[in-house]
């Protein structure tokens, strides 16, 4: 495969823009955009590389529009359209090939394939997320084309870009003066945008609103549309002293590098400041570019390196589209000891691989060349292949699942926790008549449920059905989804257990949870926490404010955590052990131990338990609780 990508970089000569160093930037910010998505513990700030690609496409796609501009007429139709099947075509192979793999390894991964490919195509992922509530960073069987969100900000700053100039145009009749009022306007949209991200992502704690939306996420786009436009009015020719310009040049990527070690999408500085830092770090890196074009030239003739780098950096597009598909396909195809470097590996050949193949395809340097004489066997050919995969793909589609069979073990374990709960209500006949109930209807019984609520009688934990459940037990468990799977294995395994599980938890949940049982007076002697799946950060004093809203009088057990092959948990788990080492009373039950190394346990999302997983993960706890001092 490297043979293959080597022998025909000579192949990939960019010709939507004479400008030499691009390329290379695009290589670093899709580097660091791959690094982020497989290694996010790592590098935790890559993804404001996105930053570097929309920065320099705002910059680039600008430069064709004043030369359009320059006549006094912009097409908006000719720009749209181009820009289209500028992204369109690797787009559509991508998803057909994705839809093809992931029916033949796991169903569950195309759980909601149907609207996901529509919003992908159409260039909508961003706010088909928006509505949907969707999270940048969740790792719960995500959509396989989540990470299409980026080129639907870039399409529909495609679609008001030209419009921007075309209105300039019309107001003026000096097409100069048309351009310099859009540079203008730009900046002024630009600056809003940094304001409304800020405002939502650091101030309003509404992250990824911030993130995903055109308004609070086209300052790059709009910065560098503004720096093309005054590239225009002000050209940087290239000099011929470049000491200056190399140094910036240096300094600028190494400040890059810096800010995506030690940026946090959960950081609000990464919105209010890291961000707009970005940004103009790209900017000086474009100016620096431009100085500096002799220079690049003489020495990409001499130096393989930078050869390979401008390359390299022509696939970037293709690399990032086909990258996260294989990153949630990759682990359902490899066995399951593979160490953690062996799935960045094979991903990025592969990804590189893919891109180099249908750059190849929709390049003029296709392999359909020699057909070209023949354009009607040429024809049949193209349209056979595409043909076959827009009907597997179709097939796909009808095929792909609703919901996955992960979210229905977990209804079925909280269709289980109401039954317990209607069993225990039978003993608090003052708040529900659960014998008359039973005998209405389903919506009779919801009603009745609604009002309960409402009288907060079954607010957990401290509603009288649940504390009916804490009452009676010795231990209490405090989970999550993966808790919330084992929840019957766990109260059959371990005796007067009660299970207090939610989906999406994180560990600072149980200092709530643990204060409003101890406010009822039903907080048993041991309490298991497993919450370190969801947990980015665990630190001592979180864990500490948790053993002291409960009492030192208790025993305590921290669960450890896999959450798959590509999520390590290390960090979260030594922060576990590393604080019940030093304490008497408290365990540790280590689960990464047991599954890391066993995914006949989980279900394709290698974190949730299957019904063996359950089994062994109650037997872990209960052998724990065996051997407390």
């Amino acid at each position: 495969m490297l043979m293959f990508l080597i022998s025909n970089l000579n192949l990939y000569n960019e010709s939507m823009s004479k400008l030499v160093g691009i390329n290379s930037l695009r290589f670093l910010a899709i580097a660091f955009i791959v690094t982020y998505h497989l290694c996010r513990d790592f590098m935790p700030g890559g993804y404001l590389a996105v930053e570097i690609f929309l920065c320099i496409s705002g910059f680039l796609v600008t430069k064709k529009i004043i030369k359009e501009a320059k006549s006094g007429k912009v097409s908006y139709r000719n720009f749209v359209v181009s820009r289209f099947f500028r992204l369109f075509p690797t787009l559509l192979i991508c998803v057909l090939a994705s839809l093809v793999l992931g029916i033949l390894v796991n169903p569950d991964i195309l759980t909601g394939a149907r609207i996901n490919t529509l919003t992908a195509l159409t260039f909508s992922t961003n706010i088909a997320e928006l509505f949907a509530g969707g999270s940048y960073e969740n790792t719960f069987l995500p959509n396989i084309f989540e990470h299409t969100w980026y080129l639907g900000l870039l399409f529909q700053f495609y679609l008001l870009l030209p419009l921007i100039f075309k209105l300039f145009l019309k107001i003026s009749s000096k097409p100069r003066e048309a351009i310099r009022a859009s540079g203008i306007a730009l900046v002024v949209l630009g600056i809003s945008s940094t304001i409304l991200m800020a405002c939502y992502g650091g101030f309003f704690d509404m992250s990824d609103r911030a993130y995903f939306a055109l308004d609070s996420h086209m300052a790059a786009l709009c910065f560098g549309a503004a720096f093309a436009v005054l590239n225009y009015f002000k050209p940087r020719p290239p000099r011929t002293v470049n000491r200056l310009p190399f140094v910036c040049l240096a300094a600028a990527l190494a400040s890059i590098t810096a800010l995506v070690f030690v940026a946090k999408y959960d950081n609000p500085l990464s919105f209010i400041v890291m961000t707009p830092l970005m940004i103009a770090l790209t900017i000086i890196a474009l100016t620096c570019i431009i100085r500096l074009q002799n220079n690049i030239r003489e020495r990409r003739k001499t130096m393989n390196v930078i050869r390979v780098i401008e390359s390299f950096g022509n696939l970037a597009y293709g690399i990032y589209l086909f990258h996260w598909p294989l990153y949630i396909l990759l682990p359902h195809l490899l066995p399951y000891d593979t160490a953690p470097w062996g799935y960045v590996v094979i991903n990025i050949l592969l990804s590189t691989f893919c891109a180099s193949i249908v750059y190849r395809l929709i390049s003029i340097k296709n392999p359909l060349k020699k057909f070209r004489k023949r354009r009607r066997i040429s024809r049949v050919m193209r349209l056979t292949v595409v043909g076959a995969l827009v009907l597997i793909a179709g097939f796909t589609l009808v095929r792909s699942p609703e919901t996955s069979s992960i979210s229905e073990q977990l209804n079925i374990s909280a269709n289980y926790d109401d039954k317990e709960l209607i069993s225990q209500g039978e003993q608090v006949t003052d708040y529900f008549n659960i014998a008359s109930i039973l005998n209405e209807t389903v919506s009779v019984f919801d009603s009745h449920l609604q009002k309960a609520q409402n009288a907060e009688v079954l607010s957990a934990p401290t509603g009288s059905l649940a504390a009916a459940n804490a009452n009676v037990a010795n231990v209490l468990v405090i989970g999550d989804s993966v808790t919330l799977g084992a929840k019957q294995a766990i109260e059959a395994t371990i005796a007067k257990s009660f299970v207090d599980a939610k989906e999406n938890r994180g560990i600072e949940a149980a200092r709530t949870l643990l204060a409003n049982y101890g406010a009822s007076g039903r907080l048993p002697s041991i309490i298991i926490v497993s919450l370190a799946t969801n947990q980015r950060t665990i630190t001592d004093q979180i864990l500490q404010d948790i053993i002291n809203v409960a009492g030192n009088n208790h025993k305590f057990i921290f669960v450890t955590a896999y959450a798959g092959p590509l999520q390590p948990r290390d960090t979260q788990n030594s922060a576990l052990k590393n604080f019940a080492a030093a304490r008497d009373n408290v365990y540790i039950a280590d689960w990464w131990a047991v599954s890391h190394d066993n995914w006949s346990l989980m279900y394709a999302d290698h974190i949730h338990l299957n019904p063996s997983g359950r089994t062994a993960y109650a037997n872990l706890l209960s052998n724990v609780i065996k051997g407390m001092r």
